[in-house]
């Protein structure tokens, strides 16, 4: 495949998850604004644990199957019959195991009202198993769009169609449960009707073999990532009880609405791109540099913004009563940066096969997340938030470090673009700072507040994109002749 034409159908993918996921971002916030009105933070608490147990099986479950599919350079009709057995059989096993253990894992957390949850939800697991193959084929074939509508589409129908009107009805925590299980077996359903894989219920041992020395070593430190990502919920759930988790998961979920909108649309596209060139790794580390250049652009003026507005932002959206996750928020939000680019980089990780050095880095920052939240549990919410934070950066330094030593790629060009976007977003957050200090001042509501924030935000990025652009660098001049080129496109011809 020609440069152009990767690039182009990167690209192409890209644009095309970036707008899957901001519907599904603006739905999702819609939702949770919605449910965070009926359902109290307590029960968002209860289905927050319920849904660590479920997710944490389910990573184990898996091993990589799904990765070692998209990876692979070769992949025959037994490499997928063998790993649709072995996700099939594994998903059995971990649903069967979570259901049984129900109780004694609800007191592990110390809540009680989890066992029946967690016995409900187990089978998710099942379903996830079953969706396992047919995403990674539609991801391999870099079918972009279908991966992004299947994903909205399946929000939509759990969250939209089943956890609102069940909300309203008074089922409280039962709403969301069954949102979850709507939304997980309504995405397999789907992925099977358009893949269409060649299932198998038996896997020969040398195919099977092959799966798992890749799929292990990528679960290896898949495994070590998500426990990273879920063990300040089990912290706060254990040490701060429900009501906090409730707080720190609302938290949480609003900081994942601009975290995936880049760096999972990246790390979809990211992975089976750059495994078509992973025999050629100064293309790989250009792209890198690229990538992290524009998120660096996006995603350090979007954070300090957040900041600035989260107060208003909370209480115009959610009400006065979720005051408490404005502080955990706005300490979270100031990783961003670091917790969309990392997600660049284990992309290209994966795409190179370097899947051992990353495992023992991925429990490293495991290890992290659970000393940080530990230690900041004695001063709250927030201080596990900081905790996290602190945590969230040490694994974008280690992930950049595996990048460098794999590419070849040079560290100070990445320190210059950094400290570039991070002088540039000063004139994008330092008129935002000063429209809400003003409005506050003259005592004025939570939406006048936002309006003013987010109309001095418009004006000096529209001065800043046409009069300015010169500040954006080089990131900035490629992204606007990018998307002035996809416009042209788009236009009819005369």
């Amino acid at each position: 495949m020609k440069k152009g034409s990767l690039t182009e159908e990167a690209v192409d993918g890209m644009a095309w998850q970036v707008l899957a996921i901001a519907a599904n971002m603006v739905l999702r916030a819609a939702v949770l604004i919605l449910l965070a009105r009926t359902i109290s933070a307590r029960e968002f608490g209860i289905i927050a644990a319920a849904t660590v147990v479920t997710s944490v099986a389910n990573q184990f479950s898996q091993i990589g199957i799904s990765r070692a599919v998209v990876q692979r350079l070769v992949l025959t009709r037994d490499h997928i019959q063998a790993s649709s057995a072995i996700s099939l059989y594994t998903g059995l096993a971990a649903a069967t195991g979570i259901y049984f253990t129900a109780e004694p894992v609800s007191a592990v957390f110390r809540i009680p009202e989890l066992v029946p949850f967690i016995r409900f939800l187990s089978l998710t697991l099942l379903f996830s198993s079953l969706a396992a193959v047919p995403g990674a084929l539609i991801q391999r074939a870099r079918r972009f769009r279908v991966l992004g509508l299947v994903e909205l589409g399946s929000f939509v129908f759990g969250f939209g169609f089943v956890a609102l009107p069940l909300a309203l009805l008074g089922f409280g925590a039962w709403s969301l449960a069954w949102a979850y299980m709507a939304q997980v077996s309504s995405r397999m359903l789907t992925l099977h009707i358009l893949a269409r894989p060649k299932l198998g219920l038996w896997a020969k041992p040398q195919v099977a073999r092959e799966l798992i020395h890749v799929g292990y070593a990528f679960s290896l430190g898949q495994v070590g990532n998500f426990v990273a990502l879920q063990i300040d919920y089990f912290i706060v759930g254990r040490w701060l009880g429900a009501e906090a988790l409730g707080f720190y998961n609302r938290a949480y979920q609003f900081l994942m609405l601009p975290a995936q909108l880049f760096g999972r649309a990246a790390s979809t596209v990211l992975l089976p791109s750059m495994s078509s060139i992973q025999d050629q790794p100064e293309r790989v580390a250009a792209a890198f540099q690229r990538a992290i250049g524009v998120i660096a652009m996006v995603t350090i003026p979007v954070s300090g913004i957040l900041i600035i507005l989260a107060p208003e932002t909370v209480h115009f959206l959610l009400g006065k009563r979720w005051d408490a996750m404005v502080a955990p928020f706005q300490i979270l939000v100031a990783s961003l940066l670091f917790r969309t680019s990392y997600k660049i980089s284990d992309s290209v990780v994966q795409a190179m096969g370097s899947m051992y050095q990353r495992a023992w880095r991925q429990w490293v920052y495991a290890g992290l997340v659970a000393s940080g939240a530990y230690a900041g549990s004695a001063y709250g919410v927030a201080g596990v938030a900081a905790g996290v934070g602190l945590a969230v950066m040490a694994n974008f330094l280690l992930m950049f470090d595996l990048v460098r030593r794999i590419t070849g790629l040079a560290v100070m060009p990445v320190v210059i673009v950094h400290l570039r976007h991070l002088a540039m977003s000063m004139l994008l957050v330092g008129p935002v700072w000063v429209a809400v200090h003003l409005a506050r001042r003259a005592a004025l509501g939570d939406l006048p507040v936002l309006l003013a924030g987010g109309g001095a935000a418009l004006a000096a990025g529209s001065v800043l994109w046409f009069a300015l652009r010169p500040a954006l660098g080089d990131d900035g001049v490629w992204l606007q002749k990018l998307i002035s080129a996809k416009l042209q496109r788009l236009r009819p011809d005369k």
